[in-house]
């Protein structure tokens, strides 16, 4: 029910204020600008934000009471949003929250028990949180006023105390999300410009502007197109080719460093999004244990946080668990060891082990 009875009422703004300590990111990088979009354009913040969205998001998610899963899962689980799947809607709010640190949903369709059916997931950019003088919270969206039973709040990234909204990299950490920006210019102008030479041609004798002009437009017509051929030079020339510059090679180590840093911002390994890490080989043990530290330290976070908030929809005994069983897995051999201990051991049989591992149970007549 919109709240108009609140309208008029004295409120202060909850809206986050940084620290002094917290330099504009304009300041530092030209003016270069940090919203969503702009943050979303560093292929290594997007890779980020599309791996912990993708994960959560295709997770199956239900209703629990005393470890049992309900049949049927409840519609606000099963679909929240009726124009989009649900991984589609758990993967848009995990997004906000990677990047925003809060996520809002506008509950409806209540059912006769006066549970809501329904989660339309808003815009970040369309809510504004305000506290009462009284200490009551007021959510505006565009012209509507809600209170906080018609509006799940989600908040993640970082929660101070006192603050009513969760602050995310965008707000916290613009200053290396625009170095990232600024670098990524710069090698876009670097790579328009033309401004790294491939080589240079040496003359033992002194040439003019014009003949010099004329031996370089000779040369790339006739070593410089796709068809590479061997360069036939005469007369004393003799032809260098040019490698990156100490300033281009500085370039390219403050994009890697970049990449490193955003990676360690979004909890992500460096080598799960593309990024190499110098004197660092993986291996498949390596591999595996990156992966279970990224369920546990990055995932498990935003999935307690959204598990939490949608239990508080549910009837009361009953909360809302994600399964994931596919990343808790073990990998093969450490699986098959444990499940021969469990038989040998007499606790387990054989049709169990098939079970866990979804294969084909013997039936015998």
């Amino acid at each position: 029910m919109i709240l108009n009875s609140l309208r008029g009422r004295q409120t202060r703004s909850t809206n986050i204020t940084l620290p002094d300590r917290y330099i504009p990111a304009q300041s530092l990088t030209g003016g270069l600008n940090v919203t969503e979009g702009t943050s979303l354009s560093i292929p290594v913040a997007y890779r980020c934000v599309q791996l912990i969205s993708d994960s959560i998001g295709s997770l199956p998610l239900g209703a629990y009471r005393d470890d049992q899963r309900l049949d049927p899962t409840p519609a606000i689980l099963r679909q929240p949003d009726p124009n989009f799947t649900r991984m589609e809607t758990i993967g848009a709010a995990v997004s906000s929250l990677v990047m925003r640190g809060n996520a809002y949903f506008l509950l409806g369709n209540p059912d006769r028990f006066s549970f809501y059916q329904t989660a339309i997931l808003l815009s970040p950019d369309a809510v504004s949180v305000q506290m009462l003088q009284d200490g009551q919270i007021i959510y505006r969206v565009n012209d509507n006023t809600y209170d906080p039973s018609q509006i799940l709040h989600v908040r993640g990234g970082i929660l101070t105390a006192g603050s009513i909204m969760g602050a995310g990299p965008l707000q916290l950490q613009r200053r290396t999300l625009a170095l990232a920006l600024a670098g990524d210019e710069s090698a876009s102008e670097m790579h328009v410009s033309g401004s790294i030479p491939s080589g240079v041609i040496n003359s033992p004798a002194e040439l003019s502007q014009e003949e010099a002009k004329e031996l370089k437009n000779a040369f790339t017509k006739a070593h410089g197109g796709r068809q590479k051929s061997p360069a036939v030079l005469s007369g004393g020339l003799t032809y260098q080719a040019l490698s990156f510059s100490p300033d281009d090679l500085q370039l390219l180590e403050s994009r890697r460093y970049s990449a490193e840093q955003i990676a360690t911002i979004y909890g992500v390994p460096p080598h799960m999004i593309g990024v190499s890490t110098d004197g660092n080989s993986k291996t498949y043990s390596n591999v595996q244990q990156d992966l279970r530290s990224f369920v546990q330290f990055t995932l498990r976070g935003y999935m307690s946080r959204i598990e939490q908030s949608l239990s508080t929809l549910l009837p009361r005994g009953q909360v809302a668990l994600f399964d994931t069983d596919d990343y808790q897995r073990a990998d093969r051999k450490e699986r098959f060891e444990a499940h021969k201990i469990g038989v040998d051991a007499g606790w387990l049989t054989l049709d169990e082990v098939r079970r866990i591992e979804d294969l084909a149970v013997e039936v015998t007549e």
